[in-house]
């Protein structure tokens, strides 16, 4: 019953990550929207800047692959690891 458990936990890890990478639903947009209207921008004497412009900044877009990668490829292992214990059983 664990190993499904991990096996919907992977596949819920995986989708997320996917929809982060790929912009699916707009998740993306709306952490650029987030971010541009940061209170730490004005704590810190910043002007807000359009959501439009923080989607299109270079280490926006890194940071956005990388932790949606990230994510996808966590998902995918957990995935692969339910399903090898699956099949060949507990170790012990």
């Amino acid at each position: 019953m664990q190993v499904l458990a991990a096996c919907g936990f992977g596949l819920l890890l995986g989708f997320i990550g996917l929809s982060m990478t790929f912009n699916l639903f707009g998740t993306v947009d709306e952490q650029a929207r987030q971010i541009s209207k940061s209170s730490w921008n004005r704590l810190w004497g910043a002007p807000d800047r359009d959501p439009a412009e923080v989607g299109q900044d270079v280490g926006f877009q890194i940071g956005r692959l990388i932790v949606g990668g990230s994510t996808l490829l966590l998902g995918a292992a957990a995935v692969i690891g339910s399903i090898v214990l699956l099949v060949h059983g507990p170790l012990d």
